[in-house]
C-alpha cells in the first residue's frame, strides 16, 4: 500500500455500492482519525477534485483557527516550540494560538513573555509539588503565581527561551500544562473537600483524575471545536460551581421511586453551562452511576467533535450544539456513542423530583478551620488576596501540608487553597505558621467571596485592571462595613467572563468608561447551585476610579433598607431592576 502523506485530503467522490450517508460517514471517520487520505490516479485522475472536509465541514468554510488545526494537528507542533525556544522568540499570530494547546500564552505587551496555565485535575496536588512549583515560579517565572477560578495555577513572565525548562520541570514533578488553552478540555474541577467533607454524598475527585488522563492520552481530544469545561460536584459544603460548566456531574441521593431505579447515590448529568453567554448547565433528565462518568464524558466530547461549529468561533461552544439540536437529540447521540463503546453504559432517565434535597452550601466554607468527616481531623481554608502567592508563601504552605497534614493540598474555584487532614492538636500551630507567611485563616465577608481574573496588566483582552481594582474595592468596604451575610464580588476584564461576573452578588465586567479610561458595567444578584440565577444589569459604564465610592453607596443603601439580617442576594431578588437602581444608587 502506498504510504499516506501527512495533511492530504479526503475526497468525497461517488463510489458504487455506498449510499450518500454511508460515504459521508466513512469520509468523516477517516478525518476524525486525522488521516487526510489522497485517492488519485487511474480512472479518477481526470475527474474534478471533490470538496475537502475536516470533521464534516468543508475546508473552505473553516475559521482560520480550524484551518490551522486541519493543516497541522495541535499535538504535532513540538518542533516549532523547540525552534522558538532555541531562538528566544515568542510565538505570534496563528502560531501562538496553536502553542496555547500546550498551555503557554503570549500575553505581551501586557505582561512580558509567556503565561503558563497548569493542569491540576480535580484541583488536587501534593505539598511537595507545590514546593517545586514555587521554585518554577521563582526561577523560570516572574516570582509569583496565581490560583485561578478553575482551581489551578498560572505562572507568568516566562522568557521564550525557558519554555523547554518549564515543560521539563513540570514533567519531573508529575504535572502538565498541556490542554489548558485554546480548543481543549480545560482543567477539570471537583469539590475541593472531596473525600473529607462531612456532608458530601460521595467522593468524585478520582473520576475527574480518570477523565483527565483519558483526555490527555486521546489524540482526538486535542483540538476540539472550542474550549470545554467539566466539573464533579460532591454535593458537599463548598460549591465548585458545577452548573457553570459545559458538563456538570452533581452527586444526588435518589429516593424511593416508581421508575424502577434503585435508590442510592448517583450523578445527575447537567449540560450547557457557560455563564459568559448567559446560560447555566441544565438538567438533562438523566442520572448515571458515578463510576461511569469518565466514559460518559468521552462520549459527550465525541458528540461535540462531530457537531461543534468549526466556521464561527462565536458559536462554537457546546451550548450552541444544544441550542441547535436540543437536549433530547444531544442525549440520544451521547447514548449512541456509549453503545458504540460496547461497555454497557447507559444514561438512566429520572426526573429531579426523585432526588433528595442538597445539603446547604456554606458560602464561606473555603476559609477557616472546619471539621472533617474523619474524627479528630480538620481542613484549613487559607485566605489569599485574589489568588496571589509568592514563592516563599508556596514553600511555606507546602511545608505546613507536609508537617501537619498528609501532604495534600486542594485548590478552589474561589482562588484560594485548603490544607486538609490537620489533627485537632496541630490546628493552632498550623494556623500560626500560615499567618507567619502573611496569609490568613479568616477573611471578611467581602474578601472571602472576592474573585478576579488576571485583568489588563496581564491579559490582552481585558478592559480593566481587575485584580488591582478588586483589592481596592475589598479594602475600601472592609474599612467601612462589617457584614453578617456574605457578598460575593466578581470582577472580570472582558466578555469571556473568566471570573464569571454573572454569578456574583455584585459582578463587574470591564469596559471603556465614558471618558475612554478603564471602567466597568455593574451587575447584581447572581448565584449558583440552589441560588442559581444570572446577575442583572445595575449601572454603567462607571470609571474604575469611581467604583470604590459607588460600591460603598450600594452596600450602604442595602444595609439601610434591607429587612432584618436579609442577605444581599435575597434583597436583590426581592426587587426588580428599576427598584434596585432607585434604592441602591440613591445619594
Amino acid at each position: 500500500m502506498t504510504k499516506i502523506a501527512d495533511h492530504m485530503i479526503i475526497p468525497t467522490t461517488e463510489q458504487k455500492g455506498f449510499s450518500a450517508e454511508q460515504k459521508k460517514y466513512l469520509a468523516e471517520m477517516l478525518v476524525k482519525l486525522n488521516i487526510h487520505l489522497a485517492v488519485g490516479g487511474g480512472q479518477q485522475a481526470d475527474q474534478e477534485e471533490p470538496p475537502q472536509t475536516f470533521w464534516g465541514t468543508q475546508v473552505e468554510d473553516l475559521s482560520k483557527e480550524e484551518r490551522a488545526k486541519y493543516e497541522t494537528h495541535v499535538l504535532d507542533i513540538w518542533d516549532d516550540i523547540v525552534k522558538h525556544n532555541d531562538a528566544n522568540k515568542i510565538a505570534e499570530g496563528i502560531t501562538q494560538f496553536m502553542f496555547r494547546h500546550y498551555g503557554i500564552f503570549n500575553v505581551e505587551p501586557n505582561s512580558p513573555g509567556y503565561m503558563c496555565r497548569l493542569r491540576i485535575p480535580s484541583c488536587k496536588l501534593r505539598g511537595d509539588q507545590l514546593a517545586r512549583l514555587a521554585d518554577v515560579a521563582a526561577d523560570i517565572g516572574g516570582g509569583y503565581a496565581h490560583v485561578t477560578t478553575r482551581g489551578n495555577f498560572q505562572i507568568r513572565e516566562i522568557a521564550p527561551n525557558r519554555v523547554l525548562d518549564l515543560f521539563a520541570a513540570l514533567y519531573d514533578m508529575g504535572l502538565s500544562c498541556k490542554g489548558t488553552g485554546a480548543d481543549s478540555a480545560r482543567n477539570i474541577t471537583a469539590s475541593p473537600t472531596a473525600g473529607f467533607d462531612p456532608v458530601e454524598l460521595i467522593d468524585l475527585h478520582k473520576y475527574g483524575l480518570d477523565l483527565s488522563h483519558r483526555i490527555l492520552n486521546t489524540r482526538d481530544m486535542h483540538g476540539l471545536p472550542r474550549k470545554f469545561n467539566f466539573s464533579f460536584d460532591n454535593s458537599g459544603s463548598i460549591s465548585c460551581v458545577a452548573d457553570t460548566n459545559d458538563v456538570g456531574f452533581i452527586a444526588v441521593k435518589v429516593l424511593e421511586n416508581d421508575q424502577n431505579v434503585e435508590p442510592g447515590i448517583y450523578c445527575r448529568l447537567m449540560l450547557g453551562g457557560i455563564t459568559g453567554h448567559k446560560d447555566f448547565a441544565r438538567d438533562t433528565g438523566f442520572i448515571c452511576k458515578p463510576e461511569q462518568t469518565p466514559e460518559i464524558s468521552m462520549a459527550i466530547l465525541r458528540v461535540f467533535l462531530e457537531h461543534g461549529d468549526r466556521t464561527n468561533r462565536k458559536k462554537a461552544r457546546f451550548k450552541y450544539v444544544l441550542d441547535e439540536h436540543g437536549f433530547d437529540w444531544v442525549c440520544k447521540r451521547i447514548q449512541e456513542k456509549l453503545n458504540s463503546f460496547g461497555n454497557g453504559v447507559e444514561l438512566i432517565p429520572l426526573a429531579e423530583k426523585f432526588d433528595a434535597p442538597r445539603p446547604p452550601v456554606n458560602r464561606q466554607g473555603h476559609i477557616g478551620v472546619h471539621p472533617q468527616s474523619q474524627p479528630g481531623l480538620n481542613y484549613i481554608g487559607v485566605a489569599l488576596k485574589l489568588g496571589y502567592l509568592s514563592p516563599e508563601q508556596m514553600h511555606g504552605l507546602a511545608k505546613i501540608a507536609q508537617q501537619y497534614g498528609q501532604n495534600d493540598v486542594r485548590l478552589t474555584v474561589w482562588q484560594n487553597l485548603l490544607i486538609p487532614h490537620v489533627a485537632d492538636e496541630n490546628v493552632a500551630a498550623a494556623c500560626q505558621a500560615i499567618e507567619a507567611l502573611g496569609l490568613g485563616v479568616s477573611a471578611t465577608s467581602f474578601a472571602a467571596g472576592a474573585v478576579a481574573c488576571t485583568g489588563r496588566w496581564g491579559c490582552k483582552l481585558a478592559n480593566a485592571y481587575t485584580k488591582q481594582d478588586g483589592t481596592a474595592i475589598v479594602e475600601h468596604l472592609e474599612a467601612r462595613f462589617e457584614l453578617d451575610q456574605p457578598i460575593n464580588i466578581h470582577l472580570t476584564g472582558c466578555p469571556n467572563s473568566c471570573a464569571q461576573h454573572y454569578i456574583g452578588d455584585l459582578g463587574f465586567i470591564g469596559t471603556a468608561a465614558p471618558d475612554g479610561s478603564e471602567g466597568y458595567n455593574i451587575f447584581i444578584g447572581g448565584g449558583t447551585d440552589t441560588d442559581r440565577g444570572l446577575a442583572r444589569f445595575l449601572c454603567g459604564p462607571i470609571a474604575a476610579r469611581d467604583v470604590c465610592s459607588l460600591t460603598e453607596k450600594i452596600v450602604g443603601n442595602y444595609l439601610a433598607t434591607r429587612k432584618e439580617r436579609e442577605a444581599f442576594l435575597a434583597f436583590s431578588r426581592r426587587h426588580d431592576e428599576t427598584q434596585l437602581q432607585t434604592i441602591l444608587l440613591a445619594d
